[in-house]
């Protein structure tokens, strides 16, 4: 088999053998940089110790527990219509052509989206909002099924009448994280409680403007005699109960557990992952995933010098 593949090169013309050869040592070129970003992730897993949600410092860190969905207008995901708290969705068109006499089929990307929602992590001492814009995700649901319209009139498994019809088909694909799913994060944790809420004196300043605004409703709290205007006493009181409100807001907001995001780092350099695999099945994939590329970098690399060697 080795002289055939000898005999192959040799016979090969030029823009053909030059073709492969760039070919070649593009595909061993890609493959270390697989190993190495494989084996980035990796290292950084397992130097980064798992922090609490209560606790954790300000920064990079990482995380896990269970996804939440958050109250209110639920996250639905495009093409299955089920309730989620991420999901990434692709509908292809197959198109055919002929090529030198031959009928090639190939599948286009005729839509497809990515959720940017936040949802909650529940961890064992608290909550964490989750912007997973950006991330690197690794889904728990993964569904592929086919029909004959751009949008699909069945979930996967479901019987649809138009699956059968003449005409294109298309190839739908849906990946999802459920409610209750258990989650691994890296990301930048950042606490609203300790940098972004206003101070006391803004949020009295906020308040006080904010009822200034709204005349008839001051008078009819706070004018006690009726004269249609608020005298210095009155405005004392009212300035009274809303450093008050305001109090009872802070306290309320520091009782209050989901007050911190994760989000992607500002640099770069760490990875924004967000797994529904555990850590410790994501480190061997990881490590398993760097050798066999690094495997691919040797052999891809060996296979062009020893071709160039051949040829010349």
């Amino acid at each position: 088999m080795i002289n055939e593949l000898s005999a192959a090169i040799i016979g090969a013309s030029v823009d053909e053998f030059w073709l492969s050869f760039a070919l070649a040592c593009l595909l061993s070129l890609f493959s270390l940089y697989l190993f190495f970003r494989y084996l980035w992730r990796y290292r950084v897993m397992q130097d980064t110790p798992t922090a609490l949600i209560r606790s954790a410092a300000q920064g990079y860190n990482e995380f896990s527990g269970v996804a939440q969905m958050l109250p209110g207008e639920p996250i639905i995901a495009p093409l299955t219509k089920a309730a989620c708290v991420w999901y990434s969705y692709k509908v292809e068109e197959k198109q055919s052509r002929f090529v030198r006499g031959r009928s090639r089929t190939t599948w286009h990307v005729y839509e497809n989206g990515v959720s940017d929602s936040i949802f909650s992590l529940q961890g064992s001492t608290g909550k964490a909002l989750v912007d997973p814009d950006d991330a690197e995700v690794i889904h728990s649901v993964s569904d592929t099924w086919y029909g004959s319209t751009p949008y699909p009139s069945a979930g996967p498994g479901g019987f649809s009448s138009r699956a059968f019809a003449v005409g294109r088909r298309y190839r739908y694909s849906e990946k999802r994280i459920h409610h209750d799913d258990p989650l691994y994060i890296l990301g930048h944790f950042k606490s609203y409680s300790a940098m972004e809420l206003p101070t006391k004196h803004e949020s009295l300043a906020a308040l006080l403007r904010n009822w200034k605004k709204r005349p008839k409703e001051l008078l009819r709290r706070f004018d006690k005699n009726n004269d249609g205007q608020i005298d210095a006493d009155e405005w004392s009181e009212a300035v009274v109960i809303a450093k008050k409100e305001v109090d009872e807001s802070v306290a309320a907001g520091l009782d209050n557990e989901q007050d911190s995001v994760i989000e992607k780092p500002s640099t770069g350099r760490k990875p924004f992952l967000i797994s529904a695999t555990p850590e410790a099945e994501l480190l061997k994939q990881f490590q398993y995933k760097s050798y066999l590329a690094l495997l691919a970098f040797f052999i891809v690399g060996s296979a062009a010098v020893w071709g160039l060697n051949v040829r010349f």
